[in-house]
Parts: C-alpha cells; structure tokens; sequence
C-alpha cells in the first residue's frame, strides 16, 4: 500500500474542521493551482506562514490530494470524449484485477471508476476520431470479452461547463 494512502485512511477517520480561510485558500488553488503563497496570503488576509500552514495542513488530512494540471484533448490530437460504462460478469478476482490493471495502465483512458448500481465500471477514452475509438474499444472487448456483459458508450458532443469543485 502506497505510504500516502496508508497514512490517509488513518487520518480521514478523524473528523477535521476546515474553516472558511481554508475554503478560499482551496478555491483560489482549484482556479489557479500555480498561485505562489504570497499571492495567496494576500487574497486571504494571512501570512505567507499560515498560508503555507494550512497548505501542508490540508495534504497531511487529505483535503488536497494533489496539485494537477487539466490538458486540453483537443490540442493533443484526441477532440473525441467518450464515456464508457461496462457491465460485467462471469466476475473472477484474478479477472478483474487483470481488467483494472489493463484500463489503468492504457494510455487513452483519462479516468476510472468502479460504480454501484446497472454498470460495474465507469471510464473516459480519449480517441482521434470514430474509427480509432472503435479499435479502442475492439481492442478491450476482445481482450476482455470473458469477464464484458454489456458495453454502453456515449460520447461527448460539447462541453458547456466544466469546473473545479467550490469548497
């Protein structure tokens, strides 16, 4: 087990008040994860020291998991989203770990999700255009056509929002 996560489960059972400077410090870094701590400090009315306080305050607890950057597909050749939920049966574990293993490692697939409800996993591919997301999907169907019951894929035809979480 990764030492973060580990150390995450431990801490995530305490319960942590976050007050609304801790807010607005996570707010002001959801829009702009480049701000430097006095740009920040200023914002909120703290020091630099607090800032970064609170900062490391908020990893240690597991309110900030990272600090990431959000690419545009469409500027790396792939403008093609489709969302694809995956039903799943004949469920062995050695199977299943396979499946995962195989969906997080693929170089198109830009998030994974186990789900509860009508579909076993969730994910998002990224694709050139139809016929390269129909060998995508060719090729994990076929890999994996023991362990597939039902495929259902919708693809992205025009994002009207999509933002950062507002604490």
């Amino acid at each position: 087990m990764p030492k973060n996560q580990n150390n995450t489960e431990k801490i995530s059972q305490k319960t942590v008040k976050f007050d609304e400077k801790d807010r607005k410090i996570v707010n002001l870094l959801n829009k702009n994860g480049r701000l430097t701590l006095k740009e920040i400090s200023k914002e909120v009315g703290m020091s630099i020291d607090a800032v970064k306080g609170r900062i490391d305050r908020m990893k240690e607890y597991g309110a900030i998991d990272r600090f990431t950057v959000i690419p545009n597909p469409k500027a790396f050749g792939l403008p093609l989203g489709a969302h694809v939920y995956v039903k799943l049966h004949n469920i062995e574990e050695k199977k299943l770990e396979d499946f995962i293993r195989y969906l997080k490692f693929h170089n198109r697939i830009v998030v994974l999700m186990s789900m509860l409800g009508d579909y076993d996993i969730y994910f998002v591919v990224l694709a050139k255009d139809t016929a390269d997301l129909n060998s995508i999907k060719t090729e994990i169907r076929k890999e994996f056509s023991n362990l597939i019951a039902e495929w259902k894929e919708v693809i992205v035809a025009e994002i009207y929002k999509y933002e950062e979480y507002q604490m």
